[in-house]
C-alpha cells in the first residue's frame, strides 16, 4: 500500500512538472507571436509554481511593459535587472518605467548604470538630464487646463481630431464573451467613431463609421482633408480578414485612403509607400490637402518610429522624406500633427520630457526644423501624452493621455501667461517709513494704454499686465519727486507665467535743500560736459520730465585749491553748462537756473592751507540741484 502511495506520488509529480513545462512552452511562444496579454497569464501561473527559469521572469517583464501595465512592469523589472541572463537594455526600460511613475531620482541610477554598459546612448543621456532637472518641466501650471472628454461606452480613446461639429477618434469598446479580441492586449481591436456634445455639453455614444473602413483588425488614428470627404487612416495589414506577414513573421501597419461617398466610407486604397516589411501609421493631412505626415519604422531611420512627409504632386504621391534628427531620435516619434498657423506638433519618448511620450512643437521656416520645445506640464505628465491637436480658434483643443486608467482624451484651453507686477514704495533713505497712496502709472508702450493704481497703507500695489507688450512703470506722488522705473518690464516672446518687482524710493521734496547729482566729474581746469558726465545728467533730464511743475537751480562747487574768484568763475561756467546741456534735452530754460558758488559752500574742513587727501578735496567737487519753486 505504501508502495502505491510513493508510485501516484511520483506519477503526479511528474504529470504537474510536465505541466508547468507547458505553461512556460506557451508563454514563451505567445510573447514570440506578440500575443503578451496571453504569454502573462502563462507565465504568471508558471511562476506561481517555480521559480525559474529567469527567462521567463524576463519575458514577463517585458510582456508587462509592451501592454503598459506600468506598476506590474516596474514591479517585475525590479527583480530582472540585475539578473546574469538581462541585456543592459532592460535597465534603460526600467529606468523609463520608474519615470513614468515620477520615481525621478531611482530612475537617474539606472540610467547612470545603463550608460556604464551603453555609452553612447544619448536617448538615455538625455533622459538622465530631463531626470535631474525635471523642475523646469513644471514652471507654469497654469499654461493649459484639461479636462477628460467623458465619452461613453469606450474602454480606451485616443487620436482624436476635430471633424465638423464634433470629433473623430480611435476607440476600442467593452469586451464581452466571444468577442473578436487583440492577443497583444486581450482587448477589443481599435475602430475608428465619431462623437459630438448635446446641447448640455455631454458627450453622446460614439458611431462608427459608415462603410468599409473599420474591419476585422485595428483602424486608426486617422487624419481628414478640410472638405471632411477624404480620409487617411492606420490600419493593420491584411486583406479578406487574412494577416499581411513580414519576412519576420509580423503584422505591421498600414496608411489607406477612403473617400466619403454619400453617408458612407468607401474607395479604400493602399498608400504607395506601404510594406509587409515596416510599419506606416499616424497620418496627419497638412491644411493644403497636399502634405502628408506619417511614422514609420521604414529602414534607413533614426531609430525606432520616425516622422515622414510626403507631398501629393497632382499625380502621385512623393518619395517618403523623413523629417531629419532635429525632429527625430533614436527613439519613438509618433502622432504628428501641422496646425494651420504652421507650428507643428507630435510626441516623442526620446527628447527631454517628464517620462513616456511628451508632446513637442516645432516650425520649419523654410530651410530646416527649428528646435523642439516641451509644452511642458499639465499637458504632459509622467505618463503617455500624445496625438495633441487645436481648433481652428488656436485656443481649444485634445490631447490624449493615460495619466489615468487607460488611454483617455482629455479636452484643452491653452491659457494666455500670467504676468504679475508688484512692489513697494517707500521715503528715499528711510526704508520703513512706506508711502501710502502713491500713484503708479503703467504705460503699455505696446498699445499705448495708461493705467493708474495707488498703493495701499503699506505702500504695496499689485497689478497683472498684458502678454505681448512692453511697460514703462512710474510712481508718484504731490510734494515727492516723481520717479519712472528705468528697467522696463517686458512680456514680449517670454511664454511662462512670471512675476516682476518694480519697488520705488520717493525722494521727498523740500524747497532749497540741495541734492547731489553723483558722479558729476570735468576735466582740469574745464567746464564741458563729459560723456560719463552726461549719463548722470540724463537722469536729471528724466527726473524735469515726470515733475513738469518742478523749478530748480543747478549749482556747482569746486574745492579750496585754487583762488577763490578762479574757482568762483570755473564752477559757474560748469554750473551753465550743466543747464544748457539738460536745455538740449528739450526742458524749458524757464524752468532752470544756475550758480557757480566755488569754493564757498565746503562740505568738510578742507578750506585754504588744509592738507587733505584727494578722497576729501573731491567731495567738496561736487554738483547739486534744488527744487526753488513748484508750480501749481
Amino acid at each position: 500500500m505504501t508502495r502505491k502511495i510513493i508510485l501516484i506520488a511520483i506519477a503526479t509529480s511528474i504529470l504537474i512538472s510536465s505541466c508547468t513545462k507547458a505553461l512556460y512552452k506557451k508563454g514563451v511562444k505567445n510573447f514570440d507571436n506578440h500575443a503578451y496579454y496571453k504569454s502573462i497569464e502563462n507565465f504568471e501561473k508558471y511562476l506561481s509554481k517555480k521559480d525559474e527559469p529567469n527567462d521567463a521572469k524576463i519575458k514577463l517583464a517585458n510582456a508587462y511593459r509592451l501592454t503598459n501595465d506600468i506598476p506590474n512592469a516596474e514591479k517585475w523589472f525590479s527583480q530582472i535587472v540585475e539578473l546574469p541572463e538581462s541585456e543592459p537594455i532592460n535597465m534603460f526600460y526600467y529606468a523609463k518605467l520608474l519615470m513614468s511613475q515620477e520615481k525621478y531620482k531611482e530612475a537617474q541610477i539606472w540610467f547612470t548604470k545603463y550608460l556604464e554598459k551603453v555609452p553612447d546612448d544619448f536617448v538615455a543621456e538625455m533622459l538622465l538630464v530631463s531626470c535631474k532637472s525635471v523642475g523646469s518641466f513644471k514652471q507654469d501650471p497654469s499654461l493649459y487646463t484639461i479636462k477628460e472628454a467623458e465619452i461613453p461606452e469606450v474602454a480606451t480613446a485616443f487620436g482624436q481630431v476635430p471633424y465638423g461639429d464634433g470629433i473623430m477618434f480611435t476607440a476600442d469598446k467593452m469586451t464581452f464573451k466571444n468577442s473578436n479580441t487583440s492577443n497583444w492586449t486581450g482587448r477589443s481591436y481599435l475602430d475608428i467613431y465619431f462623437s459630438q456634445k448635446d446641447h448640455n455639453g455631454k458627450w453622446l455614444s460614439p458611431m462608427l463609421l459608415k462603410g468599409n473602413v473599420n474591419g476585422q483588425y485595428h483602424e486608426g488614428p486617422a487624419s481628414f482633408n478640410k472638405a471632411g470627404n477624404v480620409v487617411y487612416f492606420t490600419r493593420s495589414n491584411y486583406a479578406k480578414k487574412k494577416m499581411g506577414k513580414s519576412s519576420k513573421n509580423e503584422n505591421n501597419l498600414q496608411l489607406f485612403r477612403a473617400e466619403l461617398v454619400g453617408d458612407k466610407w468607401t474607395n479604400v486604397t493602399s498608400m504607395p509607400f506601404n510594406s509587409d516589411e515596416y510599419s506606416c501609421g499616424h497620418p496627419s493631412l497638412g491644411s493644403d490637402d497636399k502634405t502628408l505626415f506619417f511614422i514609420s519604422d521604414m529602414p534607413c531611420g533614426a531609430g525606432g518610429t520616425d516622422i515622414y512627409k510626403t507631398t501629393f504632386d497632382g499625380t502621385a504621391w512623393t518619395k517618403p522624406e523623413n523629417l531629419g534628427n532635429v525632429i527625430n531620435t533614436s527613439g519613438n516619434e509618433m502622432f504628428p500633427y501641422i496646425h494651420s498657423d504652421g507650428t507643428f506638433y507630435f510626441s516623442s519618448d526620446a527628447h527631454n520630457n517628464l517620462g513616456g511620450l511628451d508632446v513637442f512643437m516645432s516650425s520649419y521656416d523654410g530651410k530646416k526644423w527649428l528646435q523642439v520645445e516641451n509644452l511642458n506640464y499639465p499637458l504632459n505628465t509622467s505618463k503617455d501624452d500624445f496625438g495633441f491637436v487645436l481648433n481652428p480658434d488656436n485656443k481649444t483643443g485634445y490631447v490624449s493621455s493615460n495619466r489615468g486608467e487607460g488611454d483617455k482624451i482629455f479636452e484643452v484651453t491653452k491659457n494666455d501667461p500670467t504676468f504679475i507686477l508688484s512692489g513697494f514704495v517707500n521715503q528715499k533713505g528711510k526704508p520703513g517709513l512706506m508711502i501710502d497712496s502713491a500713484v503708479i502709472e503703467i504705460q503699455n508702450l505696446t498699445d499705448k494704454t495708461k493705467e493708474t493704481f495707488l498703493t495701499n497703507k503699506s505702500g504695496f500695489y499689485k497689478v497683472k499686465l498684458k502678454s505681448k507688450s512692453e511697460y514703462l512703470i512710474k510712481a508718484s506722488k504731490p510734494m515727492y519727486f516723481t520717479i519712472t522705473e528705468q528697467k522696463n518690464v517686458c512680456m514680449i516672446g517670454k511664454k511662462i507665467s512670471e512675476n516682476f518687482t518694480a519697488n520705488f524710493e520717493l525722494d521727498q521734496i523740500i524747497i532749497e535743500k540741495p541734492i547731489v547729482l553723483e558722479n558729476i566729474y570735468y576735466d582740469l581746469d574745464k567746464w564741458f560736459i563729459r560723456p560719463d558726465a552726461a549719463k548722470e545728467l540724463d537722469r536729471l533730464v528724466q527726473l524735469m520730465n515726470d515733475n513738469p511743475t518742478l523749478t530748480i537751480e543747478l549749482s556747482s562747487h569746486t574745492d579750496s585749491r585754487a583762488g577763490d574768484q578762479y574757482n568762483l568763475v570755473l564752477s559757474d561756467k560748469r554750473a551753465k553748462a550743466a543747464v544748457e546741456y539738460v536745455a538740449s534735452k528739450g526742458i524749458d530754460t524757464k524752468r532752470m537756473r544756475w550758480k557757480g558758488y566755488g569754493e564757498s559752500k565746503l562740505v568738510n574742513h578742507c578750506k585754504n592751507d588744509v592738507v587733505c587727501s584727494e578722497e576729501e578735496h573731491q567731495q567738496n567737487r561736487r554738483t547739486e540741484f534744488k527744487a526753488i519753486k513748484i508750480n501749481k
